[in-house]
């Protein structure tokens, strides 16, 4: 049995090393085509960079050679020593074609004639004022089967203009790459249309180099590269990859030796031992081995996990969780931080069962085991005891925190459930008690919970804390949040509206839509609280609904077809890509016209995801709806997001805006961003006008519109007609109105 383990461990470590070798050996085949590629890639990239180095070399040594001829031509008493210099000059530095001096006469014709043809000729420069040239000008040409690179300008003179032209063979570079690479170079005769330069010896891979261009000088540089051959690639590597194959072989088989054999030796022998009874006292009862050793291991895991996983959901089961729970009570009591224990009690499975098997409801339980693990913390437990009951064990760091994790359990419990093509709804309550406020040991916080999560059944509002004479939890949170689910349901909620005018002719552009209460004194909280609570606990899709569809049946009356309303949209509904879905089918449904609607966001939204964001609105300016920032000045907006937005309009934020008659920050503030505005193409709209000196000073600084007070307080929807049939003139808004 030990050789046959043994050799078998040795026989399947040695099949995987040559397997290894094999894959590797493949991958060099693979590797190798692509290798050269990137390798002849990379060299023709390196070998066009060294061409561009030498071509600019050539021309400052061609301008270094043009300033010391220049020079020596300045005095026209030398010019007899000039053209005797210029012939030795010649012999010195055989890769200068041409050196002419043209001078003119009175009529500005040139008197000297040139030797060689070069790019400029002294025949093309009549006419041509040289002498306004500031510095000389570097120009490449072809003439007949020659290209010239060439530098002219002017000579400061006494006697009259002059020009100093000196020019050179152009592809004379290609002798000092020839010398710097070691590659033999030469001229491609054939090639009438270009200058084209091959490599005498041959390769695999060709790379061409372009040089010049098309409107001037067009040549070719064509190199050759060796290929990399798969025995090439093999030799260098094989070293090394098969010292790391032997030794990662050796290492994998000792391992299975020390973790896998040697334990199977010593099982057997005890196996033995005990069928001799000859088994030690201190070795423990019997162990008994059912052949295969993954049947082994699965029977173990399998005893492991129905011992303390739920078989349905995979989370922990009852056991477990008791055990954290007295883990988390024991720590709690050393450092003085409060737990929470929250049962979940889900309702009807019974009576779904029935009506659509257990499967559906095994569906359901796993869906809301992954909801419930998306909402909880690292720190957090989660536990299945029975049926539809959960157990939640959260640390509790801050009260107001707990209230908004609790609820968002709860709407992530509520919510439908798609399962086999069908929705359902969960009916859910929770029932919770604190450690140590509500109880000191598990057994009393498990106790008192339980008669929490039975307060919640009994009660309207489904989520209750443990309550006694002594100690009253503030549930506050979640009476504001369920008073705004109701008021959603029950249309409690309406829509204001606050005109934004054009400066100049004070005609209503289009009206911001606020949201309010219907009857302000039966709520506590400000709608502003109100809908960042909405925001914090996933309440706000249903509120943008409301808010959307009220916004569309406003500008469907027959006497809305040209009025555009502005409505808020939040974070939340800026990053979910059904957004332009919802408004659509709104849209559609009320026969309103996309540009009736105006989406405005605050710029801080615009950097929590951008790429997301720009996205959505994107697909809402295709859809035709206009786009307005709101607030601008108090986030963190990049200008790079603001000019890849379809955006039309931009609305300085009102604390910029109120004081800005006796704030010179402001007014700076103001102006720059009006200019900003304009400069991107956009419109700006002033909030928070309250006089009419704030009026006049927006007007000279070319604001686009104009909302606030001064204009107009937020109109009732039946007060939007009479405000729109009134013609607003000038006169009428400076005497208040």
């Amino acid at each position: 049995m030990k050789l046959s383990i043994s050799w078998l461990s040795a026989i399947i470590v040695g099949g995987l090393t040559l397997l290894m070798c094999l894959l590797w050996a493949a991958s060099l085949l693979v590797l190798s085509d692509r290798q050269h590629q990137q390798s002849g890639e990379t060299l023709r990239q390196n070998l066009h960079a060294q061409v561009l180095q030498l071509q600019q070399n050539q021309q400052l040594w061609l301008q270094s050679q043009y300033y010391l001829l220049n020079t020596l031509a300045k005095s026209p008493a030398d010019s007899q020593n000039f053209q005797s210099f210029i012939w030795g000059y010649y012999q010195r530095n055989p890769g200068i074609w041409a050196v002419n001096l043209v001078k003119f006469d009175a009529l500005g014709r040139p008197e000297s004639k040139s030797i060689k043809p070069g790019c400029l000729q002294p025949e093309q420069m009549r006419g041509v004022r040289f002498d306004d040239f500031l510095v000389p000008r570097i120009s490449s040409c072809r003439i007949e089967d020659r290209a010239l690179l060439e530098i002219a300008g002017p000579v400061a003179t006494d006697v009259g203009p002059v020009v100093l032209l000196v020019s050179m063979d152009y592809f004379d570079f290609l002798q000092k790459f020839a010398s710097v690479t070691g590659r033999k170079l030469q001229r491609d005769a054939s090639a009438s249309n270009a200058f084209r330069f091959y490599e005498i010896e041959a390769g695999d891979l060709e790379i061409t180099i372009p040089i010049g261009s098309a409107d001037s000088v067009y040549g070719e540089l064509r190199l050759a590269q060796p290929s990399l051959s798969f025995w090439a690639l093999f030799e260098r590597q094989a070293a090394i990859v098969m010292s790391i194959l032997v030794l990662a072989a050796l290492l994998v088989f000792l391992l299975l030796r020390r973790l896998l054999i040697d334990p199977i030796y010593r099982l057997a022998e005890k196996m033995r031992m005990a069928a001799m009874g000859a088994l030690p006292e201190d070795a423990g009862p019997p162990q008994v081995v059912q052949p295969g050793l993954a049947s082994l291991h699965r029977y173990f895991q399998q005893m492991q996990d129905s011992a303390t996983l739920d078989p349905v959901t995979g989370l922990n089961n009852r056991v477990i969780f008791e055990d954290r729970l007295e883990q988390a009570i024991r720590e709690g009591k050393r450092s003085g931080r409060k737990h929470a224990l929250v049962m979940i009690d889900i309702r009807g499975l019974d009576e779904l069962v029935l009506q659509r098997g257990q499967f559906i409801v095994d569906s359901l339980l796993r869906r809301v085991a992954e909801h419930l693990r998306e909402s909880l913390r690292e720190s957090d437990h989660l536990s299945r005891f029975e049926r539809g009951l959960f157990a939640l064990l959260l640390e509790v760091p801050q009260q107001e925190q707990l209230n908004n994790l609790v609820e968002k359990i709860y709407l992530s419990l509520i919510q439908r459930h798609r399962i086999s093509g069908r929705e359902f709804e969960l009916e859910a309550f929770i029932g919770i008690a604190i450690y140590p406020d509500h109880a000191l040991d598990a057994e009393t916080l498990y106790q008192n919970a339980s008669i929490a999560l039975v307060a919640a059944e009994k009660s309207e509002w489904p989520i209750e804390f443990y309550q006694d004479t002594d100690n009253i939890t503030d549930v506050s949170g979640f009476t504001i949040i369920q008073s705004l689910r109701r008021a959603i349901e029950r249309d409690d909620l309406k829509l204001v509206f606050q005109p934004v005018v054009e400066l100049q002719s004070y005609q209503t552009v289009y009206l911001e839509a606020l949201l309010r209460w219907k009857d302000p004194d039966r709520h506590d909280v400000s709608i502003e609280q109100t809908i960042r609570l909405a925001e914090q606990n996933h309440l706000i899709k249903s509120l943008t609904n409301w808010i959307i569809e009220s916004a569309c049946r406003f500008v469907s009356q027959p006497s809305m077809q040209n009025v555009a309303v502005g409505i808020n949209l939040s974070m939340i509904d800026l990053h979910d890509s059904r957004l332009p879905e919802r408004i659509g089918s709104y849209l559609q449904q009320y026969q309103v016209r996309p540009a009736q609607i105006v989406i405005e966001i605050t710029e801080g939204q615009i950097m929590q995801n951008p790429e997301r964001v720009i996205e959505v609105l994107s697909h809402l300016g295709v859809m035709g709806l206009s786009l307005s920032i709101d607030d601008f000045g108090t986030g963190q907006a990049s200008l790079t997001y603001l000019k890849e937005l379809p955006v039309e309009k931009l609305k300085i934020d009102q604390s910029f805006v109120r004081d800005i008659v006796s704030n010179p920050d402001d007014q700076l503030i103001v102006r720059a961003t009006i200019e900003l505005a304009h400069t991107l193409d956009l419109k700006v709209v002033a909030e928070g006008v309250e006089t009419l000196a704030v009026c006049e000073l927006l007007a000279e600084m070319s604001c686009d519109h104009v909302q606030g007070y001064y204009i107009s307080r937020p109109l009732e929807a039946d007060q939007v007609t009479t405000w729109l049939e009134t013609s607003i003139k000038p006169d009428l808004v400076r005497q208040g109105r």
